[in-house]
């Protein structure tokens, strides 16, 4: 890869339900493929009951993505989040510094300790935090490229 490759964090918000992570990250998996990413790691994260429905859902799975891409296609793949109906939100970041720990750390789905917003709905925003706040995080983080 060339000097502009860097390494991004991507937690995109899909439709919840499906009990198979290939089929549900399959979304996913195809726009970074489509923007020649190398997928470093790809973990489902939770499903959670959302602050506020999106496109009608109340629910999402949450998937935590590493890659590495060429910085310019960044917008690429947040236009190409945009346009899949699949998938609800998205939020990259650039880590300059990923550990192999932080690459290989269990989520909370993996490691079975899940906070259980479903029983404290108040807390359901506070938990989904900027992911659920739409794109205006997105575009600000590409921006620091």
């Amino acid at each position: 890869m060339n000097q502009t490759t860097r390494t991004y964090e991507g937690m995109f918000l899909v439709e919840a339900g499906n009990p198979d992570f290939q089929a549900a990250s399959e979304p996913v998996r195809t726009i970074l493929q489509r923007a020649q990413a190398e997928i470093l790691a790809i973990h489902p994260w939770d499903e959670r009951r959302l602050a506020y429905e999106i496109r009608g859902r109340k629910r999402s799975l949450y998937i935590l993505t590493y890659f590495k891409l060429d910085s310019a296609r960044v917008t690429e793949i947040e236009h190409e989040c945009e346009l899949d109906e699949r998938i609800l939100r998205s939020m990259i970041l650039r880590r300059d510094r990923l550990t192999d720990q932080e690459l290989n750390a269990p989520t909370p789905v993996m490691s079975g300790s899940r906070r259980g917003s479903e029983d404290h709905p108040e807390g359901a925003a506070e938990e989904t935090g900027a992911e659920v706040a739409g794109n205006d995080e997105t575009e600000e983080a590409a921006g620091d490229k």
